[in-house]
């Protein structure tokens, strides 16, 4: 019998700005190049939440803030290799608890298209219209 070990979640915990780069990267397939994550996540998140499998990191998600009443989830990641095993959702539904025990009345989400049915099920967010612009 194969010994499956169990993913831990956290909120607010210590990460690395190398350990969440390689998995933004890995996610969004794009460059692994370490980028200032701890400074961001200090200067402008109300929090986020990790996923964790041992001491590996294969799940994130931020919630950055306006300061008042809106929030707005970000940079929502998985490891491919654990995609669609339900971390997505456990990333989420923490990050939307703490918004509930904070002053926050919002809490805003944009994706591509082929992520509207993880977003959209039963618990999460409703459509809205929203506009982006690529600066």
């Amino acid at each position: 019998m194969e010994h499956r070990e169990q993913v831990s979640y956290a909120w607010r915990e210590a990460i690395t700005d190398a350990e969440v780069s390689s998995l933004h990267a890995a996610a969004f397939d794009h460059a692994d190049e370490v980028e200032p994550w701890t400074e961001r996540l200090e200067r402008h998140s109300l929090g986020w939440v990790t996923a964790r499998r041992g001491d590996a990191l294969i799940g994130f998600c931020n919630v950055v803030t306006d300061g008042g009443r809106h929030a707005f989830l970000i940079d929502t990641s998985v490891h491919p290799d654990r995609q669609g095993t339900g971390i997505g959702r456990e990333l989420v539904t923490p990050a939307i608890e703490a918004c509930r025990a904070a002053p926050v009345e919002w809490l805003h989400v944009d994706f591509e298209e082929d992520l509207g049915p993880f977003y959209m099920t039963e618990g999460l967010f409703r459509r809205t219209t929203a506009g982006i612009l690529r600066v």
